[in-house]
């Protein structure tokens, strides 16, 4: 068999929230890195914000920032940013909804005043899984700065998080920035809650797995992806084999190569046993 590339989104797809990565997901990357294969990580997060268990595991390489920042074997080997004006579009617009705004920097990132006290609130019931992981976050992590800040350096920024209420805010959100993003949403649950992200319309996960492939001399037509979100959307759509969690959204489903078990049942190793990888 050609030597596979896999890549491998995190919440939702190896990681459950509330949970750790299952020692059999653990066990079996393993065993398919020991039979010449290689395991990526594609996330949404950007570096800074990605689990040291995550970064503990035994990988080839990291994809950041829903594909704007890719490190190979420990070591930084491609990394984009937004344009800075499109960054301050999106805050205004933001703003003027009254939405919750988070810059996601690759070490800091910059959030919005109204976002403190909306994800200082307690989980609830109706949470997705990625608002439930930022009011995690939140309660957790120590790199979050106020937004002011950014505007004082202009970090580069590879990703915006945002947090609107009302589906007409939503909609006003799509039709005044659908020509600058790509914009993922979440499989809303929280009543009047809306939460995505502001993707580059040029980096993304999908571009950056072809990218990973050029970066290492390997063939793209090896490459297969897991993953359960929209911002994971291109990089299923793109790899020669695109695999959707159980657990997915139903857009995703659809244009996947394969729909495996959920998370909870460690569907991606069912799925590489099922391709006789592992």
């Amino acid at each position: 068999m050609d030597r596979k590339l896999i890549f491998l989104d995190i919440d939702g797809t190896i990681l459950a929230h509330g949970e750790e990565v299952h020692p059999a997901v653990l066990e079996g990357l393993r065993r398919a890195r020991n039979k010449g294969h290689m395991v990526f990580i594609s996330t949404g997060r950007s570096h800074g914000s990605v689990p040291p268990e995550i970064l503990d595991m035994e990988t080839d390489g990291l994809i950041c920032s829903a594909g704007s920042d890719i490190w190979i074997h420990g070591q930084r080997a491609w990394s984009a940013a937004l344009d800075t004006a499109l960054v301050e579009k999106a805050c205004e617009v933001l703003d003027r909804l009254d939405a919750i705004c988070l810059l996601e920097g690759s070490e800091n990132i910059y959030m919005s005043e109204r976002g403190g006290d909306f994800l200082r609130e307690k989980d609830k019931p109706g949470d997705n899984s990625e608002l439930a992981r930022w009011k995690f976050y939140f309660r957790t992590a120590r790199n979050l700065l106020p937004i002011k800040e950014w505007y004082q350096t202009h970090i580069p920024i590879p990703k915006v998080t945002f947090l609107v209420w009302g589906k007409e805010r939503m909609e006003q959100l799509i039709e005044e920035l659908k020509q600058d993003f790509y914009i993922a949403f979440f499989e809303t649950t929280t009543e009047g809650v809306y939460n995505g992200e502001l993707i580059s319309l040029t980096e993304n996960k999908g571009t950056a797995i072809r990218r990973t492939a050029e970066l290492l001399h390997e063939n793209a037509d090896n490459t297969i992806a897991f993953g359960d979100s929209m911002n994971d959307y291109q990089m299923i759509r793109d790899a020669a084999c695109g695999v959707a969690m159980g657990n997915a959204d139903e857009k995703l489903k659809a244009i996947a190569d394969r729909v495996c078990e959920t998370v909870w049942e460690d569907g991606v190793i069912c799925e590489l046993k099922r391709m006789n990888i592992i």
